[in-house]
């Protein structure tokens, strides 16, 4: 059961994604601009924005699940207590290493002054994180 469950849950998670545009906004059609060496690096952003905002936090969330229950069903068995605590343990972990290591390169960042002197103002339509291909 559990060797189905994962991959079902990933295929649910992952096919409403698929279906969108390319990975690369170029070299398509008349529509789009012919392709750059900046569109491999939008190509890049965009894999990544996919993991760590589509994929990262349902499994997150299945895997806090798993331990609590592995936690929670192992009332009898403290070997299963243990596994269900590291479990939740490595989960916030890695979610902390995952999305503390953004918001520290952004403080930094800010600290040194990055969004003045190169132009980079921190909204939402523009920021060290964002990549421009324009003409």
């Amino acid at each position: 059961m559990k060797k189905i469950l994962i991959p079902v849950f990933l295929t649910i998670l992952i096919a409403p994604s698929v279906l969108a545009a390319g990975l690369v906004p170029c070299g398509g059609g008349s529509p789009e601009p012919p392709c750059q060496i900046c569109h491999f690096f939008v190509m890049t952003q965009g894999i990544i924005n996919f993991v760590l905002f589509t994929i990262v936090p349902p499994l997150a969330v299945l895997m806090i699940v798993i331990g609590g229950g592995m936690f929670i069903l192992g009332s009898s068995d403290p070997k299963l207590i243990t596994q269900g605590k590291s479990v939740i343990r490595s989960v916030a972990i890695g979610l902390l290493i995952i999305y503390g290591s953004w918001v520290f390169v952004s403080t930094f960042f800010a600290l040194i002054g990055v969004a003045s002197w190169t132009g980079l103002l921190t909204t939402s339509t523009s920021g060290w994180w964002k990549i421009n291909c324009g003409p």
